[in-house]
């Protein structure tokens, strides 16, 4: 059997059929070659042929641009770590939300289509004080030769026809906050002819100049297109890139010749990705009827739509393979015409007619390669509701599950009923869903482009505890670590992280830290920001105290601690041992507390102890590398969230001024508590994001590595998707100043439950001692077990939560 048939087999034992395969070290090599023959040349790859993440990522690591038609897409280049200078935007029916999206990324060009959406792209930048770059996409006057689809030089809905350009030019002059810098010009798709795509080419760059001249300034780039062909069916010859190099380049040269500050741009898609990509599904039923051999698969045109020729008027064979398990049929055997058709009752549903090969078996593999485009996503995987299949990538000796296939339980809760919002107060029973929650905002979805990040830093900080300077070195982690620094100090404001938001709600900050917490709760709480100590300023400190905790952050990060939990007394600071003495002038404080932060790296902090003069509860501002003699810190042994550093703060006769006690020290006992309490009552949620996210991360952990394993995981799924409703429902509430006490103590018992609940169910599951091999399985759990010690111990919210619901507590 040949190695690669034996790696489909692992893969279908492992993710099921059908599935897509894709081919890491192909889709580099085929990228750098097409940079090594045309050095000269940026490119783009077209998210249209296949938009999986991980695909996307692969292309950008080449050294590709992106090409995007679509929000989702868009944001995909975004999180597959595309920089926004290297970024299309391109579509005939781009929305408002797409634009507003593109001009706050800043993305290289929007590609306009018609000189109204020019316009309103314009009315948009100016309205959020931007000037956003544009190419205008030109329908030419001339055909193009040679392509399977042609999509310029006719009637179609695309670009600005060429005739037009001298008519508009006055209002594209009165657009003041778009800056035409480049032109766009689709020729067609699936081109083999070399000699077809360089004379496109030379025809589309002849007409950038034209254009240019009527603009009155030069184009910094020429997009044109793309288009270049792989070979699918029997007699097709492949591109000669040799020859295209040979022949291309000149054209190429002469026009950077004549027009120094122009790039020419190439997007493809199909190219880049067809040849590394493979479709395999297996045999579920034999027969011959009428004397036509079929073989009935588990995957047919539902979820490879082009091996079935929709879209094209006559349907080709692609090339198909059968791999039995076990030896490669031996020499002398019998091949025979077979037809190979999919799941569906539909007569349509043929992917290989009159295919010689031998006779299949219930359960064998057919592969059909070439299949890396316009594949799963470019079909109707839910007609009969099969779904999506899943999609793995091979990179040398790593598999890797790179798209879950689909889950039934996932695909009914999409159709859950949501009451839509009344409108004008009438009463409403319709169906359908509500506004999304602040777990569904997209800048979420950005977030996830720093997985690799944080997973990597999370392992690093099991050693280094220095290395969240590899998370400071993002600027969205470090607009995400300065999130509750006042505008007046912070120099890394939210705005300027690329998120495309302006400013982040104590909701929204909430479902960041869910959201990254699935991938390494550790490095959040490492970060060096105000934490919990910076509320308590913002809510009791003078001016001056409010200056000198917050200055730091106008230039840079500053580790902060809380100090007010003591393993005796908890939280009460009138029976702790914490205790500020003696006269003004001569106070000194004594105490030790138990925390959970950064106190063993932080520049200042707070400890909550009592004033012996007064008998109140005092919040002391501590800087402790100017008390170093009086301050002693240890870091305790913990399994779990390194980064949060688990210590102990011992203060010996430390000397305190006026300037040190929080506030102007006439605030009332029950003042003192409540500041505390407000703080603690904000740092519940997180607490629960934390658990959250890092259970969700557990389930898609597993997921990734044993998916047959995982699928008993589901409900557990569910699980988080209702806790996170109802942690939605409580930061809702929170936000609109009707808190209710018991409501959050509930949400964070209930989301600690959950992630224990995970982590003792995953390590059932029947491949758990596999799980346990892995590293950062373990790390997982090991983390998932260290909230017992977050903001307290579980069974004082259970306490809380109780004695507030019985006592109907409102807040």
């Amino acid at each position: 059997m040949l190695e690669q048939d034996s790696r489909l087999w692992t893969i279908a034992d492992r993710v099921g059929t059908p599935f897509y395969v894709f081919d890491a070290a192909a889709i580099r090599r085929q990228c750098a070659e097409l940079k090594a023959r045309f050095p000269n040349v940026e490119f783009f790859y077209s998210l249209k042929a296949n938009p999986n993440l991980s695909v996307v990522r692969q292309m950008v690591l080449s050294g590709m641009g992106c090409e995007a038609c679509s929000l989702l897409e868009l944001e995909t280049s975004i999180a597959a770590g595309v920089r926004a200078d290297r970024t299309l935007f391109v579509g005939p029916a781009k929305s408002v939300t797409e634009l507003s999206r593109c001009v706050a990324l800043g993305i290289k060009a929007v590609v306009v289509e018609s000189i109204v959406e020019l316009e309103r792209l314009d009315s948009l930048a100016g309205t959020m004080g931007k000037t956003q770059s544009v190419a205008l996409r030109i329908n030419p006057d001339f055909r193009f030769a040679g392509a399977k689809l042609n999509m310029s030089g006719r009637a179609t809905q695309f670009g600005i026809d060429q005739s037009t350009v001298d008519a508009m030019l006055p209002r594209i002059e009165n657009c003041r906050n778009v800056r035409i810098v480049g032109l766009h010009v689709y020729m067609g798709t699936r081109i083999l002819d070399h000699a077809t795509i360089v004379s496109n080419t030379r025809h589309t760059l002849e007409l950038a100049g034209e254009i240019q001249k009527k603009l009155g300034h030069p184009l910094r780039f020429v997009d044109v297109g793309g288009g270049f062909g792989v070979p699918y069916h029997e007699g097709e010859a492949e591109l000669d890139l040799a020859a295209l190099q040979r022949d291309l380049s000149p054209v190429i040269s002469d026009y950077e010749a004549v027009n120094p500050q122009g790039k020419v741009c190439i997007e493809l898609g199909r190219y880049l990705i067809a040849a590394a990509g493979r479709f395999v599904t297996a045999v579920r039923q034999t027969k011959t009827t009428k004397g036509e051999n079929f073989a009935t698969c588990d995957g047919g045109s539902n979820v490879h739509s082009a091996a079935a020729g929709q879209g094209s008027l006559l349907r080709k064979n692609f090339p198909i393979s059968l791999i039995k398990r076990g030896a490669a049929p031996q020499p002398g055997h019998s091949v025979a015409p077979w037809t190979i058709t999919g799941p569906l009752c539909t007569p349509m549903d043929v992917i290989g007619k009159d295919v010689q090969m031998d006779e299949p078996t219930i359960g064998d593999l057919i592969c059909i390669p070439q299949s890396g485009a316009y594949g799963a996503t470019a079909s109707p995987v839910n007609f009969l509701g099969f779904g999506q299949p899943a999609e793995v990538m091979v990179d040398g000796d790593a598999i890797t599950l790179v798209r879950e296939r689909a889950s039934i339980d996932a695909i009914l809760e999409d159709q859950r009923p949501r009451t839509l919002p009344v409108v004008g107060g009438a009463s409403s029973r319709s169906l359908g869903r509500t506004p999304a929650s602040v777990f569904d905002h997209p800048c979420l979805n950005q977030l996830d482009g720093l997985k690799d990040l944080l997973v990597a830093s999370g392992g690093k900080l099991e050693q280094d505890a220095d290395c969240w300077r590899d998370l400071w070195a993002d600027p969205i982690l470090r607009a995400f670590t300065l999130i509750g620094v006042p505008d007046d100090y912070n120099g890394y404001p939210i705005s300027d992280s690329g998120l495309a938001i302006e400013a982040c709600s104590y909701g929204l900050h909430i479902a960041m830290i869910e959201r990254l917490a699935r991938f390494d709760a550790s490095c959040i709480l490492a970060l060096q920001g105000p934490s919990l100590s910076g509320g308590a300023v913002m809510k009791m400190g003078t001016k001056a105290q409010i200056e000198r905790f917050f200055a730091a952050y106008r230039t840079g990060p500053q580790g902060t601690f809380f100090a007010v939990t003591e393993p005796e007394a908890g939280s009460d600071p009138s029976v702790g041992s914490s205790v500020l003495s003696g006269p003004a002038g001569a106070r000194r404080l004594n105490g030790r507390k138990m925390l959970v932060g950064n106190v063993k790296r932080a520049a200042i902090g707070l400890l909550f102890a009592r004033s012996e003069e007064t008998g109140r509860p005092v919040l002391v501002l501590i800087e402790p590398d100017k008390y170093a003699s009086y301050i002693k810190i240890e870091r305790l042994p913990t399994l779990g969230l390194r980064g949060a550093d688990l210590c102990r703060i011992t203060i010996n006769d430390l000397p305190v001024d006026d300037a040190m006690i929080l506030g102007d020290g006439l605030a009332s006992l029950r003042d003192g508590f409540l500041a505390i309490n407000d703080v603690f009552e904000r740092n519940r949620p997180i607490v629960a994001a934390l658990a959250l996210g890092t259970g969700r991360g557990i389930l898609d952990h597993v997921g990734a590595t044993a998916p047959a394993a995982a699928r008993s995981l589901r409900d557990l799924e569910l699980r988080h998707a209702a806790l996170l409703r109802r942690l939605a429902a409580v930061l809702d509430a929170y936000e609109s100043g009707h808190p209710k006490t018991q409501d959050i103590s509930l949400i964070k018992l209930q989301a600690v439950a959950f992630v224990d609940e995970v982590v003792r169910r995953a390590l059932s599951l029947s491949s758990s001692a596999d799980l346990m091999m892995d590293p950062g399985f373990r790390k997982r759990t090991r983390d998932a077990k260290a909230f017992e010690y977050m903001e307290g111990a579980t069974n004082i919210h259970a306490m809380n939560a109780f004695r507030s619901y019985v006592a109907g507590m409102p807040r």
